[in-house]
C-alpha cells in the first residue's frame, strides 16, 4: 500500500469539507492522519477518523495502534486539550472503539468539560462504552439547563443525547401478549371511502360498533381475537386523549400511564417497555417535538426505542395544533398477511386488496374461475380465494420477478391460485372467467399514461372474450378518467358502479363492469 503524504492529507485536511473530501481515499490517507491526529493533535484528522471507524477494519487498526502505551497515552489526553472540537472528536472515537478503561475518562471528562456542544458526544460514547459505571452515572445524570436563549439548542441536544445513551443500556425485553383484562374502546381505520367492507366484515365477526364515521369504526371490546381477524381493516388504534395539547407535560404523563398500564395489565413480562413516537400532521420540527414528548414520557418502565419497540405512540396534529392521541400496540397477534412476505413497490396494501374485493362482494359467486391478467405479487387473487370459495384463480404478468413472488406468497397462503408468466394482451382464455379482478399500472410509479392508454383499451377489448355471459370484471386503478372513457367507448361493455379512494396521497377509483 502506498500512503497519502502526510503534507498532502494536511493540504485537504484544511479545505473545506476536508474530512468528506479524504475519506474518498480512506486506505491511502488513514496512516498520515493518524500521525497529524497523535503527534500534531489535528482536530480534523481527528474527525476525518471519526468517519474511518464506521468500519470494522479501520476500527480494529487503531485498537492496534494504542497497544503502543506511548499512543494510548497521547490520545486519552486529548481528551483534556484546549481544543474543542478536538476534545470532541477524541471522545467519539473513544465511543466507536468501546474500550472499557475509557468510560471513567469520559465520566471525569463530562464532569469538567464547560463547552456544551462538546458534551452530547462524551455522553453518546459512555452509553456506547456500557458498563455497570456508565449505566450509573447515566441513570443519575442530568442535563445542566440552558443559561440563556443561546444554549436552548445545546440543552435539546444533550437531553436528546443522554435519552439515546439511556436506550443503548437499557435492556428491552419483548412482552407476550396474554389478552385484554377489561373493555378497551378501539378506533379501526378502513381503507378510503371503503368503511362500508369494514363494517360488513364486523357483521360477520358478530362485532356491534358504537358508531362510524368518515373510515372509522369505533367499538369497545375485549376480543382481540376477533379484531384481528378483519380483513379489511387498514390499521386498529386505542384512542387516549382528544383534542390535546401534545406540549403539555400533565397531558402526555397521561398518555405513558395508558401505555404503561396496557403492558402491565396485558402482557407478560416486566418492565421496561419499548415505544415509538409518530407525529402525523404538520409539524414544524419532528424531531424536536418527539425528543420533547419521550423527556416528559420516558421512565423507568418506558422508553422511547425508535428500533426495537412493541407499541406506537401516534399523535395527530391538526391545522390547529392540537392532536388526538393513540396506542398502536404491535404485540397483538396480527397474522392476516403474513403470508405475503415479499411484494413489488407497486403492490395493492393487503387490507386494500381485501376491502376493495368486499365492495364488490355482491357481484361475485361462489366457485368462481377467477383471472388477475396482471397479477403483481398475487395479493389481489389471494384476498379473493380468502372471501370466498373460487373454482380455480389464475394470475398473469409479463414479469418473470412478479411472478415469482406471486408464487411464494401463494405457497405461504395456502392457496391454490397457479401464475402465468405472459403478456396479458397476448393472453388467450381456454375458457371464459367468471371474474376478472386487477390492480391496474398507474402510470406514476408503473408504467406512463402513454403506456395506459394502450394497455387499457387492449384489457377492455379483450373482456368479451375473457368474461362469462354473467361474468364481472373489478377494476382498481389511478387512471380513472382514461378508463372511464375507453369503457363508453366499447359498446359491448356496461359500467355497473365506479367509486374513487384514497391510497398513499393517490386517488385511485374502483370500476365494475359487466358485459351488456
Amino acid at each position: 500500500m502506498i500512503y497519502m503524504s502526510r503534507e498532502k492529507a494536511l493540504k485537504i485536511l484544511n479545505e473545506p469539507n476536508g474530512p468528506e473530501k479524504l475519506a474518498a481515499k480512506a486506505e491511502q490517507a488513514f496512516e498520515p492522519a493518524w500521525a497529524l491526529y497523535i503527534k500534531e493533535n489535528n482536530a480534523a484528522a481527528g474527525a476525518f477518523l471519526c468517519r474511518l471507524a464506521k468500519q470494522k477494519k479501520f476500527r480494529e487498526a487503531m485498537a492496534d495502534k494504542l497497544c503502543s502505551a506511548d499512543e494510548n497515552a497521547r490520545f486519552c489526553a486529548m481528551l483534556l486539550s484546549d481544543d474543542a472540537k478536538l476534545r470532541k472528536n477524541t471522545a467519539r472515537l473513544m465511543g466507536a472503539l468501546e474500550r472499557e478503561a475509557d468510560a471513567p475518562r469520559l465520566i471525569d471528562a463530562l464532569g469538567r468539560e464547560q463547552t456544551r456542544f462538546v458534551r452530547p458526544s462524551i455522553i453518546l460514547s459512555i452509553g456506547a462504552i456500557g458498563g455497570e459505571e456508565a449505566k450509573a452515572f447515566l441513570d443519575k445524570y442530568s442535563v445542566p439547563a440552558a443559561k440563556d436563549e443561546s444554549e436552548k439548542r445545546h440543552f435539546a441536544e444533550e437531553t436528546d443525547a443522554l435519552l439515546s445513551a439511556r436506550r443503548k443500556l437499557t435492556k428491552i425485553a419483548h412482552h407476550a401478549f396474554r389478552a385484554l383484562d377489561t373493555e378497551y374502546e378501539f378506533e379501526l381505520r378502513a381503507p378510503d371511502r371503503l368503511v362500508g367492507s369494514l363494517l360488513y366484515d364486523m357483521e360477520e365477526e358478530e362485532l356491534e360498533p358504537y358508531a362510524h364515521k368518515g373510515n372509522s369504526v369505533f367499538i369497545k371490546t375485549k376480543d382481540i381475537d376477533k379484531l384481528m381477524r378483519l380483513r379489511s381493516m387498514q390499521s386498529i388504534l386505542m384512542p387516549i386523549a382528544r383534542d390535546m395539547n401534545a406540549s403539555d407535560a400533565k397531558q402526555l404523563l397521561q398518555c405513558g400511564r395508558f401505555m404503561s398500564e396496557f403492558f402491565e395489565n396485558c402482557c407478560d413480562g416486566e418492565p421496561p417497555y419499548g415505544y415509538r413516537i409518530e407525529l402525523r400532521g404538520e409539524v414544524k420540527d419532528r424531531a424536536a417535538q418527539s425528543r420533547a414528548i419521550a423527556a416528559v414520557i420516558d421512565s423507568e418502565k418506558l422508553v422511547n426505542a425508535p428500533s426495537d419497540y412493541e407499541a406506537e405512540l401516534i399523535f395527530e396534529i391538526n391545522e390547529q395544533g392540537r392532536a388526538d392521541a393513540f396506542l398502536q400496540p404491535t404485540v397483538f397477534c396480527d397474522d392476516r398477511f403474513t403470508y405475503r412476505t415479499e411484494a413489488l413497490p407497486a403492490s395493492i396494501h393487503p387490507a386494500t386488496a381485501a376491502a376493495v374485493l368486499r365492495y364488490a362482494m355482491e357481484h361475485m359467486k361462489v366457485n368462481a374461475r377467477v383471472l388477475d391478467p396482471c397479477c403483481g405479487s398475487g395479493t389481489l387473487l389471494i384476498e379473493r380465494e380468502k372471501l370466498a370459495p373460487a373454482a380455480s384463480l389464475t394470475g398473469v404478468d409479463i414479469a418473470h420477478r412478479a411472478i415469482d413472488i406471486a408464487r411464494k406468497n401463494a405457497e405461504n397462503a395456502g392457496s391454490k391460485a397457479k401464475f402465468i408468466c405472459n403478456d396479458m394482451l397476448r393472453f388467450e382464455a381456454k375458457r371464459p372467467y367468471d371474474e376478472i379482478v386487477a390492480n391496474l399500472p398507474f402510470g406514476n410509479r408503473v408504467g406512463t399514461h402513454a403506456n395506459n392508454e394502450r394497455l387499457y383499451a387492449g384489457l377492455l377489448d379483450r373482456l368479451p372474450q375473457w368474461l362469462n355471459e354473467d361474468g364481472v370484471a373489478i377494476l382498481y386503478t389511478m387512471e380513472f378518467t382514461l378508463l372511464k372513457k375507453l369503457i363508453r367507448e366499447r359498446p359491448k361493455l356496461k359500467l355497473v358502479t365506479e367509486t374513487r379512494t384514497e391510497a398513499g396521497g393517490l386517488m385511485p377509483g374502483i370500476f365494475i363492469i359487466k358485459l351488456k
